[in-house]
């Protein structure tokens, strides 16, 4: 195996630390097989948010450590040309906002940029960090607007013209093309690519008649994504988003969709929440912030899903700092975090019991009370 490979990367952040009177650059990096750190004794520019070639040293590193996220030596660091269209992409968003910080944050959460040190504080307090990286969440949204808005232009063509044409699949498609141009001219962000790809897969599924409610439906989406991206076996991320939507699974595979308003309502919250908790010890082990304010996750996951298409229209047409001041107020708020180190054998524990909650529902039930357990005594540390 080559001890030095090239490898190409995106710079996330940039900043500088000082060690034995001497002053060197810390450099957060996102490649196709995860987000890693190196250091530059170079005097480097600024070259946040662009693409670079580096070689790295990954003499050193063990598995488990390229599996978490590592550190690694690096030379021959070269910068690449930057594409026009996001640069000027970029500037626009930029311009909407009268502080930096604002518009570092918007471009975090439109085109995948690394997210300002304040802005992931905040997230790791109000446990809220899935929100601000773009992935399935934000194409789930994304997709219901393009389903709209297509479906409004759509209808009087199709009524008019081609009646005999499926309005779901054509709209759909159009859907589809739309989220990978997103893709390709915006973000080219991994997480993204895998939620696309996931999409085209049920989508598919979808035009084929297959069930997609089926559990087994995640497992072939799955095995998909592993042959198409094998790199996504060292992804923490992919980790998360798979366990995050099977628990989704089995609370709609034991708990039946009641009937009426108010039940229904009731029934999303109950499944936001039991998702929520289910992810505790998981999420814990690999990201030991934790604060009582996490709990507000549960409250702002869903009102994100109004905020984010409004924010996106108000970008498109010129009105991106219209919540700048109170966003920038609740920015403001001091707040804290303890670590929690839930330990391998709870690891294992919840994953296995995750596999065995396939089957029955009373170990799905232990599972979450497990969690919730858990939550509480880092409640009652935190205090």
């Amino acid at each position: 195996m080559q001890q030095t490979p090239q490898v190409q990367a995106e710079v996330l952040l940039q900043y500088t630390k000082e060690k034995d009177n001497k002053t060197y650059f810390v450099l957060k990096l996102k490649s196709d097989f995860g987000v890693f750190y190196t250091t530059s004794y170079e005097d480097l520019r600024d070259i946040k948010h662009r693409q670079v070639l580096l070689r790295l040293v990954f003499k050193n590193i063990s598995f488990w450590e390229f599996l978490k996220g590592f550190y690694a030596p690096s030379f021959s660091i070269i910068l690449l040309q930057d594409s026009s269209f996001k640069k000027d992409l970029r500037q626009r968003i930029l311009s909407q906002h009268s502080t930096q910080i604002m518009g570092e944050f918007y471009l975090a959460i439109f085109l995948a940029d690394g997210l300002p040190k304040e802005w992931r504080d905040l997230a790791q307090s109000y446990g809220i960090a899935h929100i601000f990286a773009i992935s399935g969440f934000h194409t789930g949204i994304l997709s219901a607007m393009g389903f709209f808005i297509l479906g409004l232009l759509y209808k009087p063509l199709q009524a008019r013209f081609f009646p005999f044409r499926n309005f779901f699949f054509d709209v759909g498609f159009l859907v589809l093309v739309l989220l990978l141009a997103y893709y390709f001219i915006l973000t080219q962000s991994p997480s993204y690519l895998r939620a696309v790809t996931m999409s085209a897969v049920v989508f598919f599924a979808l035009w084929r008649g297959i069930d997609i409610w089926r559990i087994e439906m995640l497992f072939w989406c799955v095995m998909i994504l592993l042959s198409l991206f094998p790199q996504l076996i060292f992804s923490v991320g992919f980790y998360f988003s798979c366990l995050g939507v099977l628990y989704i699974f089995l609370f709609f595979k034991y708990f039946a969709l009641p009937k009426g308003v108010i039940k229904k309502l009731l029934y999303g919250i109950a499944l936001n929440a039991s998702t929520f908790f289910l992810m505790g010890i998981i999420v814990y082990y690999f990201f030991p912030p934790f604060s009582a304010l996490s709990l507000y996750s549960l409250v702002l996951t869903p009102l994100f899903s109004l905020y984010y298409p409004f924010i996106f229209l108000a970008h498109l047409f010129g009105f991106g700092g219209i919540l700048d001041a109170p966003l920038l107020w609740w920015l403001g708020i001091k707040t804290h975090t303890i670590a929690l180190n839930p330990g391998i054998f709870l690891l294992i524990l919840c994953n296995i019991l995750t596999f065995v909650a396939l089957k029955y529902k009373i170990v799905f039930l232990v599972l979450l009370g497990i969690n919730l357990a858990y939550f509480c005594y880092g409640l009652y540390l935190y205090f």
